[in-house]
């Protein structure tokens, strides 16, 4: 069900003669209902807001940016939150690399017509590759090809010397992730997953790995998280598996 500060935006926006901002809200009551289980109302609620949109006009690409989307208390510390203007033709790519983010782009903006059929589009990108290279640039224009805020997770705050720490900021990052549809960027994820395989491992590296394995398994928001490392080899082996199955991919 809708949180109070979803039901005060839907009040305010409607008040305020703002549809755009009414639509995003209730599409985002809509995904908290079908995490919740509750996938017959989720769906009614999803088609009524298409309906709506398609009679006022609206583009089905209109932002999900609500007014609490600044992250707040401890999640201010952990989060850099932007919004990006950046459009595909930004960025200087080739063929292969093109169609695989086209493809990411047009699942995204089909999801709802996915959803029907069962399916999910694809949401988890793990992008690899030297400095330079325009992994923070994908990051931004995938945010404002989807009219997304973009949440850029900062790893210098979320690493402490205590594991329970560490893990307890990374359930606040997903569950953030889960309330507020977004762009979620982990950047330098080698720090997070590196090999628990390497001669330098510490135990406290490989619990803090395993932790961020989990959460990404349990995670079933309609977020987008996408991991970036300039060192692909440093990656333990089984931080690649979500990102090439389980709706992911890799791009290098």
């Amino acid at each position: 069900m809708a949180t109070n500060d979803q039901l005060k935006a839907l009040v305010k926006s409607h008040a305020d003669g703002d549809d755009p901002q009414f639509y995003a809200v209730a599409m985002q009551v809509a995904a908290k209902a079908a995490r919740a289980g509750q996938s017959k109302f989720a769906q009614e609620l999803r088609d009524l807001v298409n309906e709506l949109r398609e009679r006022s006009g609206q583009k089905a690409r209109v932002a999900s940016i609500v007014p609490f989307a600044q992250p707040k208390g401890e999640l201010g510390s952990l989060l850099n939150v932007s919004y990006p203007e950046a459009r595909l033709n930004d960025l200087v790519l080739t063929g292969k690399l093109d169609d695989r983010l086209k493809h990411v782009l047009l699942e995204q903006r089909q999801r709802d017509a996915l959803a029907k059929h069962g399916l999910t589009p694809a949401r988890r990108l793990l992008l690899t590759g030297p400095p330079g290279t325009g992994k923070t640039s994908t990051a931004r224009v995938i945010a404002g090809e989807l009219g997304l805020p973009l949440f850029s997770i900062r790893l210098d705050t979320v690493l402490t010397k205590f594991m329970g720490e560490t893990a307890a900021k990374l359930r606040l990052i997903f569950d953030a992730l889960a309330e507020t549809r977004g762009v979620y960027l982990f950047d330098e994820v080698d720090a997070l997953g590196g090999d628990r395989a390497a001669q330098n491992d510490v135990g406290e590296i490989r619990r803090v790995l395993n932790s961020f394995l989990q959460f990404l398994e349990e995670d079933t928001s309609e977020s987008v998280i996408i991991a970036a490392t300039n060192h692909p080899r440093l990656l333990d082996n089984a931080l690649f598996s979500p990102f090439r199955y389980g709706n992911g991919l890799h791009v290098a």
